[in-house]
C-alpha cells in the first residue's frame, strides 16, 4: 500500500473523512443505511487490535507523540459531539 498523505496538497485540509468513505468497514456498515451499536462495537474492537498491534512496535518517543495525538484526538471528538448535540437541542 503506497503512503497516502493524511492532508490535501491545495487545502492542507485533514483527509480522513474522504479515506473513510473508502473503507469497506464503513461501506459495510451503511449498507442498510443504518450504523447499529454491534457495529459500533465491531469496529471499536478493530481498531483496539490494530492499536493493540502497533504499540510495541513504536518507539518510545514516537509512542509518546502518539498518544498526545490520541488525546488530542478524542477531545477534538468531544467537542465535535458536542457542538452537534448544541445544535440538535437548539433546533428542538
Amino acid at each position: 500500500m503506497s503512503r497516502a498523505s493524511w492532508f490535501d496538497e491545495e487545502s492542507n485540509e485533514m483527509m480522513f473523512s474522504k479515506y473513510m468513505e473508502q473503507m469497506e468497514s464503513w461501506q459495510a456498515a451503511l449498507a442498510d443505511g443504518v450504523v447499529e451499536p454491534e457495529e459500533v462495537k465491531q469496529q471499536a474492537e478493530r481498531v483496539t487490535e490494530m492499536l493493540r498491534a502497533l504499540e510495541p512496535k513504536l518507539s518510545d518517543e514516537l509512542h509518546e507523540e502518539l498518544t498526545k495525538i490520541f488525546y488530542e484526538w478524542a477531545v477534538l471528538l468531544g467537542m465535535e459531539r458536542l457542538v452537534r448535540l448544541t445544535a440538535e437541542e437548539g433546533r428542538s
